[in-house]
């Protein structure tokens, strides 16, 4: 989404598991080229892995995003961006989860301004918010007790719709 409304480049978001079966249409010509980004929390996801072995062997520049220096994804992409996150110890991952969509916040900023589709004002916008973040994230820290008087209430459903903008 951002990529595409910052910098202007068309994005196809696939599961790595889809990725290969479904024969995707990649383009490789002199002026324009398909370029895979595989996301990974540990970098040794086998499907994001095969996804990478695949966009390579067709030929296409593959670019690792994970948390693992030395990773098998890391070693197999052509260029790659660590996380540095720091180890996970829960299956959630949500360090690295929000490390990721950072990371591709400030890749689709760094691709909009190469463009030259955002203003320098915008873009400095974007970075504060950016910087703002981990004070938001105090905050939201900050109401642990309301947090846990809402878990108690919802604890037992069974079901829940997150919807947002």
């Amino acid at each position: 989404y951002l990529i595409e409304q910052l910098a202007g480049i068309n994005v196809e978001v696939e599961y790595a598991s889809e990725f290969r079966y479904r024969n995707p249409i990649l383009t490789r010509r002199e002026v324009e080229e398909d370029v895979v980004f595989v996301v990974s929390q540990s970098g040794e996801t086998a499907d994001t892995l095969a996804a990478a072995k695949y966009a390579r062997e067709k030929g296409l520049l593959a670019i690792g995003i994970c948390n693992v220096v030395g990773s098998s994804i890391a070693r197999e992409t052509d260029a790659g961006i660590y996380l540095h996150a720091g180890p996970e110890i829960g299956v959630a991952s949500t360090k690295a989860f929000t490390a990721q969509i950072t990371c591709l916040t400030m890749l689709a900023l760094k691709l909009a301004r190469y463009r030259r589709t955002i203003t320098d004002e915008r873009y400095a916008e974007h970075l504060a918010e950016l910087a703002g973040l981990p004070d938001k994230i105090s905050e939201i820290f900050e109401q642990a007790d309301k947090v846990l008087d809402m878990s108690r209430v919802f604890r037992y459903a069974t079901n829940f719709l997150y919807m947002g903008r």
